[in-house]
């Protein structure tokens, strides 16, 4: 893998709405997420009896960079076509199956209701960017 910057990535970010990209998944990652708390915190989840899932959330959420999970989320979230274009075959698939994950969970739970939002969402988009029909 390529060098990295150090950076701190906000694991904690909470999405806005349901069309917002999060960049890890809880069962997804999971062996990652279990990985990432091991190497972080020194304990193996498995071994925390009394661990309630508000405790793992805020371990999760406190993750940092340097962590199976926070290379792995690195690779993810890259916006910058420069790099991504540098990307090695690795770094590439890692991508191309979170997209693909995202794609099928996507098909999974979109409802006729997020359907109806999300044709109402662009309604107004265009709307607003063009005004209404016979405007000038």
């Amino acid at each position: 893998m390529r060098t990295q910057k150090r950076q701190r990535l906000d694991f904690r970010r909470k999405t806005q709405s349901k069309f917002e990209e999060s960049w890890y998944d809880l069962d997804y990652d999971r062996e990652l997420i279990i990985q990432s708390i091991a190497k972080q915190y020194n304990i193996l989840p498995s071994e925390q009896e009394n661990l309630h899932y508000s405790d793992w959330y805020r371990l999760v959420a406190g993750l940092m960079h340097d962590t199976p999970l926070g290379q792995i989320v690195r690779i993810r979230s890259e916006d910058n076509k420069d790099i991504i274009k540098n990307f090695d075959r690795y770094e590439k698939q890692i991508r191309s199956e979170w997209t693909a994950f995202r794609s099928q969970k996507a098909r999974e739970t979109f409802t006729e209701q997020d359907k109806l939002e999300t044709a109402r969402y662009f309604e107004r988009l265009f709307k607003g960017m063009f005004g209404k029909a016979g405007d000038k």
